[in-house]
């Protein structure tokens, strides 16, 4: 028997599921707002960076289209910086066991979409609200929602205020693509923390080649929350600059001698962290499963939107195999969600915890990471597999510990 399941959302979490489960037979239709050609012109989506655990779920699939040419994401460089102070008070890099990789969404999903499209999948470009997914539901065995993170479907997904603190945006957010991707630029992450919000920056593959991504996280309200009144991205270079200047001057070389890479390579927003109910009822009864940013939504601040969707992507996979003829009840979508979650929780609390100030016993590890490299490439690891970090410091006993023994 065939099993029709359509995927509404054609971002990562939708698009590698889509992927998958065709490789495995099953007749799979993607509804994308947008076409390949449309996405691969249009504003840059977001900054991502993938890493090694949810590339494999890539490389799986034979969806690795740009190994050989997107530039390795090779460490994670910290520093901690105080007002008027013109070096980090904290410094540190440490290489990752397996490079990342940064794609430019743009280019990674118009790519799926014409390789969904050429392997026989159907795509139906539309626009679905919830009030559209009755009509779906009778049509295919499951419907899968992966429509990112808007509020439209917000009501059909409770939110879960025992796993969501947080019940509005708590960063004003900016990501910027910049050219050349100089080859004194680091080339991995640096992740800079300041009195008033964050820096994060990258090397990218983007449609037009080799970029660096910058992104910025302010405090709602504080001097880095200064985006919303931007023209265009010579504006946004210009507030850029100053904003590095003042809030991280050690990386003020990064935006000097170089340019924004195109007019539609900048974006800003706010994001609200919220952990949904993944199963919805329609008004007839029928269920729908909703995954990636619509089951899940974190703060981009510790890099893991992407990476959740991957690993999204890969426990419903696994869970709808398993399946076999039965039905896509509310059991299974239950069990297909409980199995993303045992990842998930890891990164949500992550997540949710670099939004508060670091308390005495991360300050602490961070010093000591200064140090002690092994202590640096612990904490780098994280980014990768943050099942260590609840183990490790939540808990400011395990914590201090753990910097008594190494000492």
């Amino acid at each position: 028997m065939t099993r029709r399941i359509v995927v509404v959302g054609a971002g990562q979490a939708g698009m590698l599921l889509a992927l998958g489960l065709q490789r495995h037979g099953y007749e799979m239709t993607v509804i994308a707002e947008r076409t390949a050609e449309e996405l691969r012109t249009g504003r840059v989506i977001s900054n991502q960076c993938i890493f090694e655990r949810a590339l494999q779920h890539e490389r799986s699939q034979g969806l690795n289209f740009w190994d050989e040419k997107a530039p390795p994401v090779n460490g994670i460089a910290f520093g901690a910086g105080q007002p008027g102070v013109p070096e980090p008070v904290i410094r540190w890099e440490s290489p990752l066991e397996q490079p990342a990789q940064s794609v430019d969404q743009r280019l990674k999903m118009s790519d799926w979409l014409t390789e969904f499209a050429r392997r026989g999948g159907e795509i139906r470009h539309d626009r679905v609200e919830p009030d559209g997914l009755a009509a779906l539901a009778r049509e295919f065995d499951l419907v899968l929602v992966a429509a990112g993170r808007g509020p439209q479907f917000g009501r059909l997904f409770a939110r879960r205020p025992e796993l969501s603190p947080f019940t509005g945006p708590q960063r004003a957010i900016a990501l910027m693509y910049l050219t050349p991707n100089q080859p004194e630029f680091y080339q991995g992450v640096t992740f800079a923390l300041a009195p008033d919000g964050e820096w994060f920056s990258l090397p990218v593959l983007s449609v037009t080649g080799p970029v660096y991504g910058v992104y910025f996280s302010g405090y709602l309200g504080g001097p880095l929350d200064c985006w919303d009144d931007i023209r265009d991205v010579e504006h946004f270079f210009e507030v850029a600059t100053k904003a590095v200047d003042r809030h991280f001057p050690w990386l003020a070389p990064i935006l000097r001698n170089t340019a924004p890479n195109g007019p539609l390579d900048y974006l800003k927003g706010k994001v609200t962290p919220v952990v949904r109910d993944p199963v919805g009822t329609l008004d007839f009864g029928a269920k729908v499963l909703a995954m990636g940013d619509t089951a899940v939504t974190n703060d981009p601040i510790a890099g893991q939107g992407a990476n959740m969707a991957a690993h999204c992507a890969a426990a419903y996979q696994q869970t709808i195999l398993d399946q076999g003829d039965r039905p896509f009840d509310e059991e299974f979508m239950r069990r297909a969600f409980d199995r993303f979650w045992q990842t998930a929780k890891h990164a949500v609390r992550f997540s949710n915890d670099l939004l508060s100030p670091p308390p005495p016993h991360v300050l602490a590890t961070f010093q000591a990471a200064q140090e002690n490299p092994v202590v640096a490439h612990r904490f780098a690891a994280l980014f990768n597999d943050n099942s260590d970090y609840t183990a490790w410091l939540t808990d400011e006993k395990v914590a201090m510990a753990y910097l008594a023994s190494l000492a």
